[in-house]
């Protein structure tokens, strides 16, 4: 017949039916099979699945501010010199990036019972041979996490002890600068490295050039906490092992003190660790090492060790470790506050074109597991309660929060809260309230006032605790407050604000689906709120939040 194929034909002629595939096999039965194939490959993974255990993040807060500079918060996007020297990466669970990239960690050792992973780096590309730039920082954010991974991943079965993810962490450092100077033949930029790990119960740091990493220890009997810097060993021409390094490899080192420089062939300069700096690499490999000096320490989790800090150069140029120690400790579980206190002090000592970058990594009270996910129940605290345990005072009792129905959702917990909120001009969303008036500040005076209210607030709190006859609980004891309802309707930029009496700021009950759709990191700062607690400074679609979770 015209128009039928020869195999069809065939087919007819041997009486086929028509229901088979190109083996012969009838399709019912190789619909079976396939299905058979994929409840079998469902088993073995729920079976994987319930094998594993959850993955958890660090029992951690972390944030960071950076201050100053032609490429500082606040600058257009497409201003001259936008581009930020600094650059930090901020990875609060590696272990979920290594699940979405396929990468197979470890089971042993230090990596036993999927032990909470973070990893937490900046990145200065003012900690260089030659003139600040942003080529060399911006490289290494985007690439530093999957040397990581992949160094870890590569560790033996019997070799997953702290001596060799350090040695992971040094691999990690020497593969980073060899595709930088592969990826950027033409360039001269360089930068300096502050990384933190944490793995567990232990703390990895590696630090490299003029940047460093601040842990904040209590020693044993006593209560006064003290910085112990953890990269001042490398990167200077003037510390004795790195001038001595220097020499053996023919370069010359001139100056004392923090004015030492290394002379070579291809130039002058102070810092004598980098990753990147081709114009340095490419003439004399051995004057300019990409070693950091690494570091481990095992955690006590807010017993003695209560915060990390990375510092960029300009910080530590600027401020002493116990300045900044001390910074911190003004504002106790709130980073972002913190390192914006610590940045703004540092370019204030210094010219306008430093940039200083901070990141806190703000250690939970209770183990690296004991912070519950963001959707759970209110977690360790934020602010007063949370901050007190970690210093040592006792904690008040978790609160349950209100629980509201939603015909279209069923059940949603919800938590009352109160706000002051202030409004900046980078701020891309339009203001909801007709007529309001644009706003002149920038974020970076939004914060600002911001920490000066939480100052305010915490001072009044202390006066309250040392009088006779006071409530015990947080929550109690914070509705006393007299300062906040001056102080919000002084500053607060939401219709609440001009409510009366103790209902000024009130948000009222606030389910969660409503945290969510304030946008930013606002159900996030709730969800780890116990009543009486305040929040960090958090940013959301309408600015920049101070919560306090009242029940």
């Amino acid at each position: 017949m015209r128009g039928s194929s020869p195999t069809a034909a065939g087919m007819v002629s041997q009486g086929i039916g028509g229901h088979e595939g190109w083996s012969g096999t009838p399709f019912w039965k190789i619909q079976a099979q396939a299905a058979q194939q994929r409840e079998l490959l469902l088993q073995e993974s729920l079976a994987y699945v319930s094998e594993r255990k959850p993955i958890v993040p660090p029992n951690v807060l972390v944030e960071a501010a950076c201050v100053g500079g032609s490429a500082g918060e606040g600058a257009p996007a497409d201003s001259a010199g936008s581009k930020p020297f600094c650059r930090h990466v901020l990875i609060k669970c590696l272990r979920r990036v290594s699940d979405r990239m396929r990468v197979e960690l470890p089971t042993t050792g230090l990596f036993a019972s999927q032990a909470p992973l973070g990893l937490f780096a900046l990145f200065d590309g003012q900690s260089c041979a030659g003139q600040p730039g942003a080529g060399a920082a911006e490289f290494c954010s985007r690439n530093f996490h999957t040397k990581v991974l992949d160094n870890l991943a590569n560790l033996p079965a019997d070799c997953t002890s702290d001596r060799f993810v350090k040695a992971a962490l040094v691999q990690s450092f020497e593969d980073l600068d060899s595709d930088l100077l592969a990826a950027h033949p033409e360039a001269k930029e360089g930068c300096g490295a502050s990384v933190a790990l944490l793995l567990g119960d232990y703390l990895f740091t590696a630090v490299l050039g003029a940047c460093d990493a601040m842990l904040c220890e209590v020693p044993e009997g006593s209560n006064t906490p003290r910085p112990v810097p953890l990269g001042s060993n490398q990167g200077r021409c003037h510390l004795p092992e790195e001038r001595a390094r220097l020499q053996r490899v023919g370069a010359t080192v001139v100056g004392e003190g923090s004015s030492a420089r290394v002379q070579c062939s291809v130039g002058t300069s102070s810092v004598t660790r980098s990753l990147g700096d081709p114009t340095w690499k490419r003439q004399d490999k051995s004057v300019l090492s990409c070693i950091p000096e690494i570091q481990s320490a095992k955690l006590s989790w807010a017993e003695r060790h209560l915060f990390l800090l990375l510092t960029s150069r300009p910080v530590l140029e600027a401020l002493r470790p116990q300045e900044m120690v001390d910074a911190a400790l003004g504002f106790p579980a709130q980073p972002r506050a913190a390192c914006g206190e610590i940045t703004t002090k540092a370019v204030e000592k210094h010219v306008a074109s430093a940039q200083c970058t901070a990141v806190e990594i703000w250690f939970m009270p209770g183990g690296p597991r004991a912070r519950p996910a963001a959707d759970e129940e209110a977690a360790g605290g934020v602010g007063g309660s949370s901050a007190s345990a970690a210093l040592g005072n006792e904690a008040p009792a978790k609160k349950k929060a209100k629980v509201i129905t939603s015909t279209a959702q069923g059940e949603m917990k919800s938590a009352r809260l109160r706000h002051i909120v202030v409004r900046f001009q980078e701020l891309q969303r339009p203001l909801a309230e007709p007529g309001a008036k644009k706003v002149a500040r920038s974020r970076q005076e939004a914060e600002a006032l911001l920490r000066g209210v939480m100052r305010e607030l915490r001072d009044e709190l202390e006066e309250l605790r040392r009088k006779p006859n006071q409530p015990k609980k947080p929550e109690e004891l914070a509705l006393r407050s007299e300062k906040f309802a001056k102080l919000c309707k002084e500053h607060s930029e939401c219709p609440t604000s001009q409510k009366g009496g103790g209902m000024c700021g009130d948000l009222g009950w606030v389910s969660r689906d409503s945290q969510r759709k304030r946008g930013g990191g606002f159900h996030d700062a709730v969800s780890v709120l116990r009543p009486g607690d305040w929040s960090d400074i958090v940013a959301s679609n309408e600015g920049l939040h101070l919560i306090q979770r009242i029940a």
